[in-house]
């Protein structure tokens, strides 16, 4: 019995997340629209960016634990067993809700995991091929934007937070595949954002 109101209790809050994460997908379609109309590609950048962005707040807001490694630079990356529960290892971590709905594989996870740590701190440090810095600004601007409207509101507690942006991005992925996205790549590109940016904060910046 014990057991099955642990899935009740699972299944309500997910229920009662993914009731309100409809609210910010808007949000990101309606505030990312361009002259063209709304880039479901920047749509996708921001949601996987958010989610990942969720793990490492969600740690900080529990007082969990980082190993911070500052690059010669002056700049801080963050490397944390707990944030990766959030976003790699289980089913509501963020790549739980992105592989449901994709076609990436553990393989996939493990090599982008391998070329994010190597390329920390170095010129080869990008995301989606664009300058960490750039791309790190406006999903955290974003993400302080909606912190007190669009995210506590909604979530109980932080450790809530990953898994209302993971059921964000996973609904970013099944529109974006539903107009033409490739569903084979799709996933790659979801994970290669969250898991550099989970990884930041305001001091990676060049001007902290």
């Amino acid at each position: 019995m014990g057991l099955f109101n642990r899935e009740e209790t699972e299944k309500q809050q997910l229920k009662r997340l993914s009731k309100h994460a409809g609210n910010v997908v808007e949000m990101l379609k309606g505030t990312l629209k361009g002259p063209q109309g709304t880039d479901m590609t920047i749509v996708l950048l921001y949601a996987a960016g958010l989610a990942g962005c969720a793990c490492h707040e969600a740690v900080k807001a529990e007082g969990g634990t980082f190993a911070k490694a500052t690059t010669t630079n002056g700049r801080s990356y963050y490397l944390s067993d707990d944030v990766n529960k959030y976003l790699l290892e289980n089913p509501t971590s963020v790549y739980g809700f992105v592989k449901a709905v994709s076609s990436i594989t553990d393989d996939d996870v493990r090599a982008l995991v391998v070329a994010v740590v190597q390329s920390l701190g170095t010129d080869d440090f990008k995301i989606w091929n664009m300058e960490p810095d750039g791309v790190y600004r406006g999903i955290r601007q974003c993400w302080d934007g909606i912190l007190e409207t669009m995210t506590k509101p909604w979530c109980k507690r932080p450790s809530e937070w990953p898994i209302f942006y993971g059921i964000v991005l996973q609904n970013v992925i099944l529109q974006a595949i539903s107009i033409g996205a490739p569903a084979d790549e799709i996933g790659k590109m979801a994970m290669s954002c969250a898991i550099p940016v989970s990884r930041m904060d305001t001091d990676s910046l060049v001007s902290a």
